[in-house]
Order: C-alpha cells, then structure tokens, then sequence
C-alpha cells in the first residue's frame, strides 16, 4: 500500500442534477442547464462499482461524498448495496468515511437508522428556521417544505445520526440572522455552515449583496461569540477556519486556501469534474469507467483548473487581511475581483480581536 495516496475524496452525485425541489437559486440545477445534457439518468451500478473499485486501489483513506440534486432519489437500496460493496473490496488497511447531503424531504427512521448504522455525516439544506426556508426552497407547485425539513432534523437527532445544517445566506436569511440562529440552538442544533448564495452562471440576478452580507457576518459572529463565552459554543464552518488558521493551521474548507485543491466529482453517468461548482461540459476531465486518475489529474492541469485559481487582482496583493481572506473561492469572483471583498473588509476589523481570543 506504499504507493498509495493517503487521502481521496469523490464527490458523488448518483440522482445527478434531479431534486424533488425546485429551489429557486439553485446553483447545480443552473450548472446543469449549462450542459449539453443536463439532468442525467440515475447511477447504474456498474458506475458506482468503478468508483469503488478504482478508489480504494488509489487511497489508503477513502472518503465517499453523496449529493446532488438530490442523493436520496436514487433510493437507500442504491446506498445499501455501495455500503456492501465497499466492505467486500476494502482491506484490512482502508479507512473509509461517508458523507450525505440532503434537502431532508425523503429522510425517514429507515434512512435514519441507515445512516446511524454507517457512520455517516448528515448535511442537511435548512435555511435556519422553516418560515426563511419557504422563501426560496419549495416544490414544483410552490409549496413550501421547511416544516418537513425540520421533522427530518428531529428524527435524525433521535436516531442519534451526526449531522450539520447547511443554510445558503440570501438577502433574507442575513436580515433575519439572529432568528434561524435562535431558532437552531433553540432545536439543539450546534453544527452550522452558511453559504453564501451563488449567482447564476449567465444571469443578472443577485440574491445576495456585499453589504447585506457584510452585516450578516458581523451580526452572526457576535451570536457566536456570545455562545462561545456562555460556555455553549456552536461550530460554525467559517469562523472555525478562522480560529485554525490564526493558530496555525491550514483551512479544511476548501474556498478559503486561496487555491482550488484537487477534487474529483463523479455525475451520475460517470463524468468526472474538477469541482462541484464546475461540472460543465469544457471543464469535464473524463470519465470514472474509462480513465485512470492519472489521466484525470493530467487533464485537470491541461486546464490549469488549479493553476490559475487564486485571485491574482492587486487590491488582494496589498490587502492586510489577506492571509485570512485569501481571495474567496473564484466561484464567487468576476473580472472586477471576489464579489464578497467589501464585506470582509468590513467583518475582519470588527471581529478579528475576538477571533484571535478565540484562537
């Protein structure tokens, strides 16, 4: 096992681009129009075998990461068998870890206790109470889903599941921030991730503006720091980095190394791409069933995927909060810069003495 790297995660997606939901800044649903074929058939499993098979022959530590669209629409049958086969390949010298992201709509106690079974991590799209998650994640008919979004979270906290909410920060979350964060610790839900939402890959639209965003940053780092000296600490993803980074280490979460780091992630057909924010047709690198990841990484440096990812503008060159900001993912960036740079120039001289308390 020498030869082995130590660490592999695929991002998988076996439902591709289809959701039971029909959010309306859904940026992988946007991804996908921007294919020549967008939303593909489910995952067959001789798919899903050669993303076993070719990962656990590269990596001594595998880390399988399901999401979509929506994952669980290619059924827990599809996850059952995955689980099986990978127990049947693994030597006594593999780790592996699971990871799942979910809209929640389709988690009962059977997916419950799958999941509690299998050690895995639960990401769950919440936007931070069910009255803000109505306002942008509802179905086909324009029904809102937050209520059975949050009779998941409680089921998967009896089932003792580990889990985080993932909430994606619009205009709307960030003015109502003190109430899905009160709303969260008041449900016992200590894990967090914000995300700020992503434009549209050709459109105008914005759900989301620097200085709202702005705000929201310093706003929600006083609810956390408060927690923090309550002695009721909650893990929010993003300041975490932060407190690491300042002591030292380097960020787990990829969009703030200041470069993209490899990945690899495998739509349901089989095609492999550099990053989930990328899985468009000029930036696809091959294909799980017909590649080596060799050939994976070197059509990856082909594109200069990673080559030419950090934010080269001169105002970053300059900026002292760089080695803490570091350009922001490019996902967020345009030809003017990172969209989101007021608002940490406004958030880092507000926060970063705490932070460094922290630290």
């Amino acid at each position: 096992m020498e030869m082995l790297r130590n660490q592999l995660t695929m991002m998988i997606k076996p439902a591709s681009a289809a959701c039971n939901l029909a959010c309306d800044y859904c940026f992988y649903l946007d991804t996908a129009h921007h294919r020549e074929v967008g939303v593909l058939p489910l995952m067959k499993n001789e798919v899903a075998d050669a993303i076993i098979q070719k990962s656990l022959a590269e990596a001594k530590h595998c880390s399988f990461v399901f999401q979509g669209g929506e994952p669980s629409l290619a059924g827990l049958s599809f996850f059952e068998r995955f689980v099986e086969q990978v127990a049947l390949r693994k030597s006594e010298e593999h780790t592996i870890s699971y990871a799942f992201q979910t809209n929640g709509l389709k988690v009962d106690r059977a997916w419950a206790r799958f999941f509690k079974k299998h050690d895995f991590l639960v990401g769950v799209s919440f936007d931070g109470s069910p009255r803000l998650h109505d306002l942008h994640r509802f179905d086909s008919q324009q029904k809102g889903s937050g209520r059975s979004v949050a009779s998941a979270l409680s089921l998967l906290k009896e089932e003792g599941v580990q889990f985080n909410v993932l909430s994606v920060v619009t205009n709307e979350l960030a003015q109502n921030i003190k109430q899905a964060y009160t709303y969260l610790v008041n449900h016992e839900i200590y894990y967090h991730q914000y995300i700020a939402c992503m434009d549209p890959l050709q459109d105008e639209k914005s759900y989301l503006s620097p200085d709202v965003y702005g705000r929201f940053l310093k706003e929600l780092f006083d609810l956390w720091f408060a927690s923090w000296q309550q002695g009721t600490p909650v893990s929010i993803r993003f300041f975490d980095n932060l407190v690491g980074m300042l002591a030292g280490y380097p960020p787990e979460s990829c969009d703030m190394g200041g470069v993209c780091s490899v990945n690899y992630v495998v739509e349901s057909n089989g095609d492999v791409y550099p990053c989930d924010f990328y899985c468009v047709d000029d930036q696809r690198l091959g294909n799980i069933g017909e590649n080596s990841f060799a050939q994976l990484d070197a059509k990856r440096t082909e594109l200069r995927f990673i080559e030419d990812s950090p934010n080269r503008t001169d105002d970053c060159a300059t900026c002292q909060w760089r080695l803490l900001c570091r350009g922001g993912c490019k996902r967020y960036r345009s030809e003017t810069g990172y969209k989101y740079c007021s608002s940490m120039q406004e958030f880092f001289p507000y926060a970063i003495q705490r932070l460094e308390m922290v630290a």
